[in-house]
């Protein structure tokens, strides 16, 4: 985790996230289809902004689990001192161990269990359209 100081910085970066295409390059990286570098970085403006966020996927085992281990780790660097060296060996432990085990052994074989008015929800967070653009 890097310090990011600046609002509009983490804005900028969270829509680079999402306006970035996965491609061969994007394998392993931070862009792949996990996601973790968007989940750090839109984690880190909702703090700052007071906000909240809100992950949602089919079943609970890999967006949800993985954000709650990331956080995890970054609440062990802010606020109980964990040196950056350890944030990913701590990340590493907590999802061997941790909520993502539990998950996955509870969700094996579910079918999506996402309730339909998620996406009514996930409008309901949204910020309003700019003046015009409605």
């Amino acid at each position: 985790m890097r310090p990011l100081n600046a609002l509009d910085e983490l804005y900028r970066l969270v829509a680079s996230f999402i306006r970035s295409k996965r491609t061969a390059a994007c394998v392993n990286t931070a862009c792949s289809a996990s996601g973790v570098g968007l989940l750090s970085v839109s984690s880190e403006l909702c703090s700052r902004l007071g906000a909240c966020h809100i992950i949602m996927c089919n079943s609970g085992v890999h967006r949800c689990t993985l954000s709650v281990t990331v956080e995890q780790a970054t609440i062990l660097a802010r606020s109980h001192g964990l040196p950056p060296r350890y944030i990913m060996q701590a990340t590493d432990v907590m999802r061997k161990q941790g909520a993502r085990v539990q998950n996955t052994a509870k969700n094996l074989g579910v079918r999506d269990r996402t309730p339909q008015s998620a996406p009514r929800l996930y409008k309901l967070c949204e910020p309003p359209p700019p003046a015009g653009e409605e």
